[in-house]
């Protein structure tokens, strides 16, 4: 993902956290090979929560796609030729005996693609006659390439095929979804990843401000990647009143403001205090000098000490600290449904939703308000 966006960078550090956290604390079981299907399924979540909570929205899809294809690979169910299938379909194709109206060129020589395709390591031409499928059932198909939902309609001729093949029918499937339907593609990869994985990997996530507290330590501060009119300071002043840590040290970063901050990381190895230094994106030099920092020689820290960082993405961001620390994104959430599981996760608690009697009036109305917030 580092050729995504630098800011994602990790460590083998940071993987072996996940590795050593993820055999602790998956399920027991008798046998071995439940208890290694356990450890693989609890290491690829917890992978995919960690590298999930430190990139952008837009970047998920191809994240979880990424990792999907890859386990895919690594299994032996697929091959890097089926991936290329995927992300180039037919641009090498220029097939100009175009059989139907109804579809234009790029769709068809997307289709001419799938013919000539060998899916997996036994070779299998799975769609080598579609287009006499096609032909055939020609109404079934233009309804398929029509449908609002094609990635959940059935397939033609094909359905109970693909649904026979549980390792390789839902590739199968997002691959003629892609040939037909470009427009429809990050609708069926998510669709294909659920079935892959585990429908937990396709719900919105809010991580939780505690959970990132949890997860820090004095040396591994939290890092959060903002984007457009983001601020997590408010959030961070709420949940430090918990702990008896309001206020907070702060400093804006800018030019000269490196000696504050750092006199104020200083105090608070001493004091546990909580220092948040804001848009370090413009005090670049001083974030590369934070690793040493953090970790100072023949000084004792505090246990309760806890720094938050707070930048806008910069290729020039020092590598060191991206590999420290916890990146944490913040922007708003995308769609409905990933709205109002943030409301109910940040603002909604069970005593609020019990503060004013009679419950029967007062819940639907903190319903009505959450569901106006997200639609704002």
């Amino acid at each position: 993902m580092a050729a995504v966006n630098w800011m994602y960078n990790v460590s083998l550090g940071q993987f072996l956290e996940i590795f050593y956290d993820g055999i602790d604390n998956s399920p027991k079981a008798q046998l071995t090979k439940d208890r290694v299907a356990n450890i693989i399924y609890a290491l690829t979540y917890k992978a995919y929560r960690y590298i999930n909570r430190g990139i952008f929205e837009r970047d998920k899809i191809t994240f979880k796609l990424m990792m999907v294809l890859r386990i895919q690979i690594k299994e032996g169910t697929l091959l890097g030729s089926d991936v290329s299938l995927l992300l180039k379909a037919g641009a090498a194709v220029d097939d100009r005996n175009k059989k139907f109206n109804w579809l234009d060129q790029k769709t068809w020589n997307n289709i001419i693609a799938l013919t000539k395709h060998k899916f997996g390591p036994d070779g299998n031409m799975f769609y080598k006659g579609i287009v006499d499928s096609m032909t055939r059932s020609a109404t079934e198909w233009r309804a398929f390439y029509d449908a609002d939902d094609p990635e959940s309609q059935p397939v033609p001729d094909y359905d109970d095929k693909i649904n026979a093949d549980s390792a390789l029918g839902p590739f199968l499937q997002f691959c003629l979804v892609r040939s037909f339907r470009e427009d429809r593609l990050q609708v069926a990869a998510n669709k294909y990843i659920m079935k892959m994985l585990d429908n937990e990997f396709g719900q919105p996530i809010n991580d939780q401000i505690s959970e990132i507290h949890a997860a820090s330590l004095p040396n591994k501060p939290v890092l959060y990647l903002l984007s457009t009119g983001a601020d997590p300071t408010s959030s961070i002043d709420d949940y430090a009143r918990k702990f008896k840590k309001f206020p907070t040290k702060k400093t804006s970063m800018g030019e000269e403001m490196e000696g504050p901050a750092l006199a104020q990381i200083k105090d608070g190895f001493k004091t546990g205090d909580w220092v948040i230094l804001n848009n370090c994106h413009l005090s670049l030099e001083f974030m590369a000098e934070m690793e040493v920092i953090l970790n100072p020689k023949d000084v004792e820290v505090h246990e309760e000490f806890r720094l938050w960082i707070t930048c806008a993405p910069d290729n020039a961001f020092p590598l060191g600290l991206l590999q420290m620390a916890i990146k944490v994104t913040l922007e708003p959430p995308k769609g409905m449904k990933a709205g109002m599981n943030r409301t109910y996760n940040t603002m909604v608690n069970q005593d609020f939703i019990e503060k004013v009697e009679p419950y029967e009036k007062w819940r639907p109305l903190t319903f009505a308000v959450c569901f106006l917030h997200s639609v704002v």
